[in-house]
């Protein structure tokens, strides 16, 4: 396939995740505000689609990302684990991360950047692997002492 019909289907892809990630996005406020275990199922379809998605049109990087959520939810979904406000922000940065990345494929720039790899640290970090607990809880820290305050 040339470059040129690939590009087409990439546009299409990157379209459609958007949309995902809109879905993902009102599953994770609804579940917030007491939403039933379904939206969790709706929220774990759409990362997947992200992911699959991804890896298929050569965004390596964004598919790996996506894995990490994808295994937090299906952590969530098989009961594993209970979905909680740490969990829900954790994945609403998580969509926010994303969008960040589709809009640097877009633009034809390097997908990561250092909030996405600090984002996967924190997913990775929540499934028991990776960054020690007490580094995000001090980034976290860290980051609250520089946001602004209106």
């Amino acid at each position: 396939m040339s470059k040129a019909g690939l590009a087409q289907f990439q546009q299409v892809f990157i379209e459609e995740s958007l949309e995902g990630l809109d879905t993902m996005e009102s599953s994770l406020l609804a579940l917030d505000e007491g939403g039933d275990g379904e939206l969790v199922h709706t929220i774990f379809r759409a990362a997947h689609s992200i992911k699959g998605g991804a890896a298929t049109f050569g965004f390596p990087e964004m598919s790996s990302f996506t894995h990490e959520a994808e295994s937090l939810l299906d952590e969530v979904r098989s009961g594993k684990r209970a979905i909680d406000g740490a969990i829900i922000e954790l994945l609403l940065r998580t969509v926010d991360c994303l969008r960040g990345m589709f809009a640097r494929a877009q633009a034809g720039e390097p997908l990561n950047d250092a909030v996405a790899e600090g984002l996967r640290n924190e997913l990775a970090a929540a499934m028991g692997r990776g960054v020690p607990a007490t580094a995000l809880q001090a980034r976290r820290d860290a980051d609250q002492a520089d946001a602004w305050s209106i």
